[in-house]
């Protein structure tokens, strides 16, 4: 009896509903790292680098991006933002060059726990000073919603893509075409007896049908409670990642390791004393013009209830939130 052989195609499934272009495309295996790490990293904003390529297209559409890899930046636990530094963008990019695969940054992912997503008015300058391209993407993922979305900017113009691509990799048995050794070609054969047969017999109902089973497999929507596989421990999570940024080309020696370390982010403070009328948000406005930044005060003050403070409370904040990129 042959051995069972076992061969593989790719699918794309979509996420949200097709859009405009750019045309997003996400390996399986990087959405599932990026679905691990929002649950791993519960507390804070944290993330990281895209790592893939732009493809260029025969089409309208010019180009697409297919996302291989994520790259998370160190960042201290429950920090309020991403904080990304030259540093952190020059030693991926470095290790890219040294690798020679012809990856690119080709974005950034990061988390918003608990409150949405969205971008900034910080992720946005974040995002213009160092993915200034339009192919460059914004990734953001709220796991207590759960909720993702992505974004690019074009001439100056913030554009949420209203869907996204998953690319998987897919053996012929899981799509019910099991190849044994010795009669491949005849199970061809038959498969092409009876497509030919449905296209005779069915007509116009017949090929609609067929080309929508068999030969135009249509992406489908990938539920956003999709179960999410148990994450690996934080330490064999760090050294797979460590490896895929350091990875040199045969005949070099890989370095001991990549330093991504960001310089000291600790910011100076003073105190801000409540008038009547105050709220974070209105404090945020007063003191940065972000109204968005109250969580910068409300997480140094430990205040769960942002809209309720006490006149005369002494708050302590930070001189300038952004002083610490």
């Amino acid at each position: 009896m042959g051995k069972e052989r076992i061969t593989f195609s790719t699918r794309r499934f979509l996420v949200g509903r097709a859009g405009p272009f750019p045309r997003v495309v996400f390996r399986e295996e990087v959405m599932q790292a990026l679905d691990r790490y929002s649950h791993l990293h519960s507390a804070g904003e944290q993330g990281g680098f895209l790592i893939g390529r732009k493809q260029d297209l025969k089409s309208a559409e010019q180009y697409e991006i297919l996302v291989e890899r994520f790259v998370p930046i160190p960042q201290r636990s429950g920090a309020s933002r991403l904080v990304i530094t030259a540093e952190h963008y020059a030693s991926v990019q470095s290790a890219l060059e040294r690798a020679g695969r012809g990856e690119q940054i080709v974005g950034w992912a990061h988390t918003h726990p608990g409150f949405g997503v969205f971008l900034s008015h910080f992720d946005r300058e974040q995002h213009e000073r160092f993915f200034p391209e339009p192919w460059q993407i914004a990734y953001v993922m709220d796991h207590q919603t759960p909720e993702r979305a992505l974004y690019h900017v074009l001439a100056g113009e913030w554009k949420r893509l209203p869907g996204y691509y998953v690319l998987r990799d897919m053996a012929a048995n899981e799509i019910g075409i099991a190849s044994p050794g010795g009669s491949s070609r005849w199970l061809k054969a038959v498969l092409a007896v009876l497509v030919v047969g449905l296209l005779v017999v069915g007509g116009t109902y017949g090929y609609s049908l067929v080309r929508e089973l068999y030969f135009n497999p249509a992406v489908t929507q990938m539920a956003a409670d999709e179960p999410v596989e148990p994450p690996s421990p934080p330490e064999e999570e760090q050294v797979q990642e460590e490896a895929a940024v350091q990875e040199q080309p045969p005949a070099q020696p890989v370095p001991a390791q990549t330093s991504l370390t960001p310089p000291s982010t600790i910011p100076r403070y003073t105190e801000y004393v409540v008038e009547r009328g105050d709220n974070l948000w209105t404090i945020a406005q007063k003191l940065w013009g972000d109204p968005s930044l109250y969580r910068v005060i409300a997480e140094e003050n430990g205040i769960t209830n942002p809209s309720m403070i006490s006149v005369g409370t002494v708050l302590k904040v930070p001189v300038e939130p952004r002083s610490n990129e």
